[in-house]
């Protein structure tokens, strides 16, 4: 039974174990609003101009959405009987949500960095984003399926 509590098997443990299919979902996420805020950085030094946000901005602002999301997750999607099995997450599939999150941005991050900073060309970076959220994406396809069937 200690595994159920770390790695959710069935749909009932969905939200109660510290890992279940949507911390993939989270890492997607993560990745997801990275590229989006990242816009606000690369347009702008693309165009030689200053950019809005600076890269760690990007990543703080990521964080702090994640930690909204999942009061977002938590309140009115439960109330508004949008949530997953109609249950509160426990606090630590809570936390694990928004590491994987984080996880997600902070690989978007070091690319970013390494793509931006370095003066090589933008467009590198946001294919291989697509890409690497597409794949998570799969990711947890797979895992939800697993976990559900």
């Amino acid at each position: 039974m200690i595994l159920s509590e770390i790695i959710a098997t069935n749909a009932s443990e969905v939200g109660q174990s510290w890992f279940d299919f949507f911390s993939i979902g989270h890492i997607c996420f993560g990745i997801g609003v990275f590229l989006f805020f990242s816009l606000c950085y690369s347009i702008p030094k693309s165009r030689g101009d200053t950019p809005i946000l600076s890269l760690l901005a990007v990543f703080i602002l990521t964080f702090i959405i994640l930690i909204a999301w999942e009061v977002v997750e938590n309140t009115l999607f439960l109330e508004l009987n949008l949530k997953f099995g109609n249950r509160r997450d426990s606090p630590q599939n809570i936390l694990t949500d928004i590491v994987f999150g984080t996880i997600g941005a902070l690989g978007s991050l070091l690319w970013a960095y390494e793509a931006f900073e370095k003066g090589k060309k933008h467009w590198p970076y946001y294919v291989f984003g697509l890409i690497m959220f597409v794949i998570w994406l799969l990711v947890f396809s797979v895992f939800g399926f697993l976990t559900l069937s």
